[in-house]
């Protein structure tokens, strides 16, 4: 078996981490690999380095360790070489995480076998031109937002779908979100949590401008359109997963759609969604 380690080294910690891991895969007789850039940092210990793209190509899981910044990146990159991935958790919440730091002896079931998939829903967006035409396209696990740009002052918000409006707003912006996105920042913008095993997507105005502006939620077979009505002094961005981020001319808008691809998480412990939404949100709240 080949297992790629992506750890996120900028986290406190992880580096420490990073060699527990590698001393329980070797013990597993795994062929472990990382990227060829943290040859100096993890010189002593028998493993193989390579370029990030093999990384993924060529291993059969991939782990990363960090927060869930880290483990949606990885996710994404995978998703597209239809590997599954392990998050190991050395952020805040970990929600995509499948293990926390002291639960490494799990790792020997990725070797039996015994875990299930996680397959998680994600989003395309795509940056338009007024004649269809796609400027930029980005692949989202969690969310594509479109927010103001550097003026702190309210921009008109569009949404439609099947050449209908839905929804017209005055705000910072709008997430359209993923039932996995559905715990980070659409929540802070007051969204509902939804389990990631639902298939759906979620839009939620971001500080409306109104009393009565909330979240709504969609069939993933509603491709949604987003746009912002001019504005000459406040260019409108529309940012994927918190990671890439276009800045939006005046006419251009976003289409937003189910992606053909999934996610594939692996799932090492018995919890479900809702245990653990107890346990990361409202415990560590107490």
């Amino acid at each position: 078996m080949k297992i790629s380690v992506f750890p996120n080294l900028n986290n406190k910690d992880v580096e420490a981490l990073t060699k527990e891991v590698f001393d329980v895969l070797i013990k597993l007789n795994v062929t472990v690999y990382a990227d060829e850039k943290l040859k100096d940092v993890f010189s002593g210990y028998d493993i193989s380095f390579a370029e990030y793209d093999r990384l993924i190509k060529e291993c059969d899981i991939a782990i990363a360790i960090g927060g869930d910044g880290t483990t949606l990146n990885v996710a994404k990159n995978a998703a597209l070489n239809d590997k599954p991935v392990l998050g190991i958790n050395a952020g805040r919440l970990g929600f995509m995480s499948g293990l926390e730091k002291n639960e490494l002896s799990m790792l020997k079931n990725l070797v039996s076998g015994e875990y299930e998939i996680d397959e998680r829903l994600m989003l395309r967006a795509d940056a338009i031109d007024d004649d269809g035409n796609v400027l930029a396209s980005f692949l989202c696990l969690n969310d594509a937002v479109v927010s103001r740009g550097n003026f702190a002052r309210l921009i008109d918000i569009n949404l439609s779908s099947e050449n209908r409006g839905i929804l017209s707003v005055r705000a910072d912006g709008i997430i359209i979100s993923t039932p996995t996105g559905s715990t980070a920042y659409s929540m802070a913008a007051g969204g509902p949590v939804v389990s990631p095993s639902a298939e759906c997507i979620l839009s939620t105005p971001i500080c409306p401008h109104s009393l009565v502006d909330r979240s709504i939620i969609f069939s993933t077979d509603k491709e949604l359109i987003v746009s912002v009505a001019k504005d000459v002094q406040n260019c409108p961005v529309l940012t994927a997963d918190g990671q890439d981020s276009f800045d939006l001319a005046n006419g251009e808008r976003v289409r937003i759609y189910k992606a053909k691809t999934k996610a594939n998480l692996i799932k090492l412990k018995p919890e479900n969604f809702y245990e653990i939404l107890n346990k990361k949100l409202i415990e560590r709240r107490a």
